[in-house]
């Protein structure tokens, strides 16, 4: 009990799961306390079109605080998690005095898993974060300009970018890296060879898109061909140098700059827990989101490692997942402040989409009906602007959009460098 003498929920994490639970507690008599290393919540679907100079950085990041001012229950910190203890039910912050809970909900997120990539962790250029997103923006605007102060950097790679992962992250960031070449940079630089610049996706899997059926697979590798992308499958990445990137095959691949986009593993936080974690460092939960053994203890999100009800399948790591679950978990916790049982989380699936370029997305249904081409890109971008935090941030997305749509321009291809003049 906080001094108000109400339950105390502390949420660790603005993500979609955290963001899910807090909400949900809304009307419920307790004090929320959300806890994030960053003062913004970041809409990760969207992380793609910041570095390729579509979105501006704050219609994918909105400032956590702005999310709970109608919410007065809710309290927001902006702090990193050093420890958990479970027993004496508190957690320790690097910038802050420890906080005790009655009811802790984890939804720390993850973070990037290289599968023991030599050298991916110093140079390989991740799409997790907004910081990730707008790093990789800046070093790829800073490669152009480069090679064209120096036009010999094109043959030793400056301008190619491998993307590694054939899922909806790497997909979609090849996709739009392909028309952010192929549309502007052929433009911004017309003294640069731009058909020597390479854009290669190594998939480990023999197909992209493996969670699709094969109708999608198809037409998804027609359209990465058609934008000039190659697709290498049953390729792994065993290491990564700033300039070079080695193939297990034994092949070198020349490039300036690597994308990953293969994996996820749940956050550190979560080994303090003292409870044996499933593959990917993720945590094995009950039906009702708790942690086994510990009934006032919930996971969710991308560090959960959360059954389906209906199919018995662990659920992937997708920000619907996570804002379910995280509702789920804010619903739970109100029933057991109220004297009531908790209920166990079934996931409603609305189907899968991912974009590949201007006018090329595909869905499938939950069913298995499938659907490609415009439509789907239709489709893909009314549920993402349904999912954005506010009408303001929907707004900036829908002008930036049109403006791309109507002119193909991307107006955030612009560097600017911390502490330049």
């Amino acid at each position: 009990m906080d001094e108000n003498g109400r339950p105390r929920v502390v949420v660790l994490g603005g993500g979609f799961a955290g963001i899910g639970a807090a909400r949900k507690l809304k009307d419920a008599p307790v004090d929320v306390v959300v806890i994030d290393k960053h003062d913004y919540h970041t809409f990760q679907p969207l992380l793609y079109q910041v570095a390729t100079d579509l979105l501006e950085n704050a219609a994918v990041g909105h400032p956590l605080r702005d999310l709970f001012q109608e919410q007065p229950n809710a309290l927001v910190h902006n702090a990193t998690v050093s420890g958990l203890d479970l027993d004496r039910r508190e957690v320790q912050f690097e910038e802050m005095a420890p906080l005790g809970y009655d009811y802790l909900v984890l939804a720390l997120g993850a973070e990037v898993n290289f599968f023991g990539a030599d050298g991916a962790p110093e140079h390989a250029f991740p799409m997790y974060t907004l910081p990730h997103a707008v790093r990789l923006k800046e070093h790829v605007l800073e490669r152009w300009e480069a090679a064209d102060r120096d036009p010999a950097l094109v043959e030793d790679g400056a301008l190619n970018i491998v993307v590694v992962g054939g899922g909806p992250t790497g997909v979609e960031s090849v996709g739009a890296l392909a028309e952010l070449y192929r549309s502007n940079f052929a433009k911004d630089y017309p003294n640069l060879p731009q058909e020597q610049a390479r854009l290669i996706l190594v998939e480990a899997g023999p197909t992209v898109f493996a969670m699709f059926k094969q109708d999608i697979q198809d037409y998804t590798q027609r359209v990465l061909e058609k934008l000039g992308v190659e697709v290498m499958v049953g390729e792994v990445v065993s290491s990564v140098a700033p300039t070079r990137v080695t193939l297990k095959s034994g092949q070198v691949l020349k490039a300036h700059t690597l994308v990953w986009g293969a994996g996820l593993q749940g956050n550190p936080a979560v080994e303090q827990l003292a409870v044996e974690l499933e593959r990917g460092n993720r945590v094995g939960v009950e039906p009702d989101l708790t942690i086994p053994g510990r009934p006032h203890v919930f996971a969710v999100g991308d560090i959960a490692w959360i059954t389906d009800s209906k199919t018995k399948q662990v659920l992937p790591q997708l920000g619907s997942v996570a804002l379910q679950a995280g509702a789920c978990a804010g619903e739970n916790i109100a029933r057991l402040v109220d004297g009531k049982q908790p209920e166990p989380f079934e996931y409603e699936d609305k189907g899968t989409m991912a974009t590949i370029g201007r006018g090329a997305a595909v869905v499938q249904f939950r069913r298995g009906r499938t659907m490609k081409g415009k439509a789907a890109f239709l489709a893909w971008g009314t549920v993402h602007l349904a999912l954005l935090s506010t009408g303001e941030d929907r707004a900036k997305a829908v002008l930036d959009w049109t403006w791309a749509g109507v002119t193909h321009d991307r107006p955030s291809r612009i560097n600017v460098t911390a502490g330049s003049n």
